[in-house]
């Protein structure tokens, strides 16, 4: 074969792709290839990865991929990691590199071996091979009648356009060590475009690589951003005086440059993060203006960039990850204008910009960007900064990629993306929980309950949950992996906290069974943890039975105004008997339980409700007007939404007061009556009728999706009428990123700032009510800033790991003393 007929064969455009086939109508002379798979048919989905040696860029996208598909094979080169809890526990097949000499520290040296040995994985017999590859894994063999999807980090870089690069930093520029060096990454390059052709469909992580691809394969490819953890980062509006980079000092990073540059303008403080190789050469270049810290953990790292005036950042990277991060903190970024950075960092061009480039990678260029920067730092806005970082969150990231692999597989089309629930070792469990023992009341999925659910989801492996009735709560426990019981409470159902006598006849009998049941499984456990009011009290005659200490989450502020009389005694008298220590979900419903009870303040903790923002940020994308018509709501009338059970104390009959003095507004009204309060659902309905009501007020009744049905409206009420013990609902309207509206009195005034994160009103009130929803339908700028701080309100104070981890390290202690 002559040079033209091989550069021809070798750099032609792909055929048509199986892609393509799978989401076009074939001509009717054309013959599917593949056979469609059955409906009830399991669909088998292999992950392949390059090498697993450590936790990285690749490997954040690699555990992503792993969520949006848990079920599915991991396969790679080597398997080295020491940290793998981001596998979630899966076992790896690996390639025979594995065994080779030295493999775990000189694996990279068996780059000629490497397209032999991914070829050498079998995955012939999974439906769907998803690829996630910097260098070979995109090679691995797949049949006709399989789907190859490839999520690529780059094309072979030291074999394509870095080669020359490579070489020089190895020192095989000359000589027999370099003639071998180029035939090995010449025959590379020919394997890469070969393989190149059995993939249906690339995804790149940037527009950047989204070119490389093209360039090198002649293959288009689908841009999503690879997930980047910002919930890790929280918004800072002080910024300091000082500039900040971070990174590796390897060379292409141009941390020299830029310490360069800042020794040349002593008036301006610059600090630099990381070690590597180049550590010393930098030293030697930093002035007095210049603090290098090195190697910091991430604590520092996250301080430091949250209070930098501006992230500097000379590289070209593929993507970079330090420039969200940055922005993530509500910090501007001055990046060299190549690569990633284009795709992460809006400049003065664009509205609400987050940073600036400079063309050179020089100390001029550089200078010349940070005295620009000084001019203009007011066009910068932190709020701007951490909205724009938002869009490449890892629930983004989840949301994007599982619809890209379900479009482009049919079998997949009527799947859903899972909920991402934090993986825990059971090592790691060991070491920071003890064995528990939850107890809840109810089946229903009430706040109390999704709040356990978070507890359930992160501590699994070292907690057990007994239920005193069956429902939806416990096939949502269930789905977590966690063993359940449901013990039979009798006659204990019809004893609520509001009043009524004590147990007699059968309901005593009832309790004393239900005693006995829950001592019996906490005999095998370290600490006795009660969800609710009832299940309090069981766990604590249960505790003395097992001696085991009881811990109460309590959800409820202990005052006539939500308790019978007789209630109220039960809960001094259990306080005093048999209660080892009380998390409380606020402080008002700490202050309230410490005066009834005069229970020692010391063992009493108040730990915040921890709500997850992921539900809320995969609706990001989905339009308003699909929610609407999904749950029949009108589509341009302003809605106001109520979300809680329907109970009085909970005042939905103040919301729809309001609806009759101000007529340009709907009311949603999302909940059932679910504990004997059938008679107050019957009123409001009566209310709307008499008022002629009925086109503006909407019941959709209890709904499992809540993050959709906040997604549907234009603003969040909360209308309870008595103190709230905390409000949930309050903190999942702000992740909805809705305007809240709350009643003035319990927990509430610990989430809410008045017109900063949310509106406060009298509770019962419908004519102040009426008039700040009425403000805010006309006031978009007060959304709008509404919507903002309380978005951050709730990432900062309300999230799930910082309530699991307080609940955690509570119980650990109660055990420990």
């Amino acid at each position: 074969m002559n040079h033209d007929v091989l550069e021809k064969s070798l750099l032609r455009p792909a055929t048509r792709s199986a892609l393509d086939e799978l989401t076009q109508v074939p001509e009717r002379q054309a013959k599917p290839r593949r056979t469609p798979l059955r409906a009830d048919k399991r669909v088998r989905i292999a992950i392949v990865h390059d090498w697993l040696v450590t936790y990285a860029g690749a490997e954040k996208v690699l555990e992503q991929i792993i969520a949006c598909f848990p079920e599915a094979d991991l396969f790679s080169l080597v398997d080295f990691l020491d940290d793998r809890d981001f596998l979630r526990g899966k076992s790896v097949t690996t390639s025979f590199i594995q065994k080779l000499p030295l493999a775990r520290s000189k694996y990279r040296s068996y780059l000629p071996l490497m397209p032999l040995a991914i070829e050498q994985l079998d995955v012939s017999a999974y439906d769907v091979v998803i690829s996630s590859s910097h260098a070979v894994a995109k090679g691995i063999l797949t049949g006709p009648d399989q789907v190859h999807i490839s999520y690529v980090h780059s094309p072979i870089r030291y074999a394509w356009d870095l080669q020359h690069q490579y070489l020089q930093q190895s020192k095989l520029t000359h000589g027999p060590k370099s003639i071998l060096a180029r035939l090995i990454l010449h025959y590379i390059r020919n394997w890469d475009i070969r393989t190149s052709n059995s993939v249906d469909g690339f995804i790149s992580n940037s527009a950047f690589i989204a070119r490389r691809i093209k360039k090198v394969y002649q293959r288009d490819a689908q841009v999503i951003f690879p997930p980047v953890d910002v919930e890790a980062f929280s918004l800072c509006t002080e910024k300091e005086d000082f500039y900040l980079t971070a990174s590796r000092m390897v060379p292409y990073k141009k941390i020299d440059l830029i310490v360069e540059a800042f020794t040349q303008m002593p008036e301006r403080k610059l600090i630099v993060i990381g070690d590597g190789p180049e550590m010393e050469k930098i030293r030697a270049k930093a002035g007095a203006n210049v603090d290098i810290l090195g190697y910091q953990p991430f604590k520092v790292l996250k301080d430091h960039m949250s209070r930098a005036k501006a992230f500097v950042f000379a590289a070209e990277e593929d993507f970079g990850i330090s420039v969200v991060e940055a922005q993530a903190c509500g910090t501007p970024v001055i990046a060299y204008g190549k690569g990633g950075a284009l795709e992460t960092v809006r400049d003065l061009s664009e509205p609400k910009p987050t940073g600036m480039f400079f063309d050179e990678q020089d100390t001029e260029s550089i200078i010349g960007a940070v005295s620009r920067f000084d001019d203009l730092a007011d066009r910068f806005v932190p709020a701007n900064c951490r909205s724009n970082a938002e869009q490449f969150s890892a629930a983004h990231f989840r949301e994007r990629f599982f619809e890209h692999v379900r479009a482009a597989v049919p079998a997949l089309r009527a799947a859903t993306l899972p909920p991402y629930v934090p993986y825990v070792t059971h090592a790691q469990a060991a070491a920071n929980v003890p064995r528990t023992l939850a107890v809840d009341q109810s089946g229903v999925l009430g706040g109390a309950e999704l709040s356990l659910l978070e507890i359930v989801k992160a501590l699994r492996s070292r907690i057990e949950v007994v239920l005193f009735d069956d429902g939806p709560f416990r096939t949502a426990l269930a789905k977590t992996g966690v063993e359940v019981n449901v013990l039979d409470a009798g006659a204990l159902k019809s004893v609520r906290k509001q009043g009524g006598s004590l147990p007699k006849g059968q309901a005593l009998k009832g309790l004393i069974s239900l005693v006995r049941a829950t001592a019996k499984r906490a005999r095998h456990v370290d600490v006795i943890y009660a969800n609710t009011q009832r299940a309090m009290v069981i766990g604590a005659l249960a505790g003395k039975l097992a001696r085991r200490p009881v811990v109460w989450h309590l959800r409820d502020i202990v005052s006539p105004e939500h308790f019978g009389g007789k209630q109220l005694a039960i809960i001094k008298w259990c306080a005093r008997l048999g209660l080892t220590h009380v998390i409380a979900n606020s402080a008002a419903s700490a202050q309230a339980f410490s005066q009834l009870t005069q229970f020692d303040g010391k063992r009493i903790d108040v730990v915040f409700n921890g709500i997850s923002a992921e539900p809320f940020d995969a609706l990001r994308t989905v339009p308003q007007a699909t929610l609407r018509e999904r749950l029949k709501l009108p589509h341009d009338a302003f809605l106001v939404g109520s979300f809680s059970r329907l109970a009085r104390w909970k005042g939905q009959h103040v919301l729809l007061e309001a609806m009759v003095l101000n007529p340009h507004m709907h009311a949603v009204l999302v909940g059932a009556a679910l504990f004997g309060e059938d008679q107050y659902e019957i009123e409001l309905r009566a209310f709307v009728a008499a008022h002629k009501l009925g086109g503006r007020v909407h019941f959709l009744g209890f709904q499992h999706d809540i993050p959709a049905c906040m997604c549907a409206v234009d603003a969040v009420v909360h209308t309870s009428i008595t103190p709230e013990p905390f409000g949930r609902v309050i903190v999942e309207g702000m992740l909805a990123q809705r305007p809240v509206v709350a009643a003035r009195a319990g927990g509430v005034l610990e989430i809410i700032d008045d017109h900063e994160n949310g509106v406060l009103c009298a509770p019962g009130d419908a004519h102040a009510l009426a008039d700040t929803l009425a403000e805010l339908r006309s006031n978009g700028e007060l959304r709008e800033k509404l919507v903002r701080n309380g978005y951050q309100t709730a990432l900062s104070r309300f999230g799930t790991r910082t309530y699991v981890d307080g609940v955690a390290r509570i119980l650990k202690s109660v055990v420990e003393k």
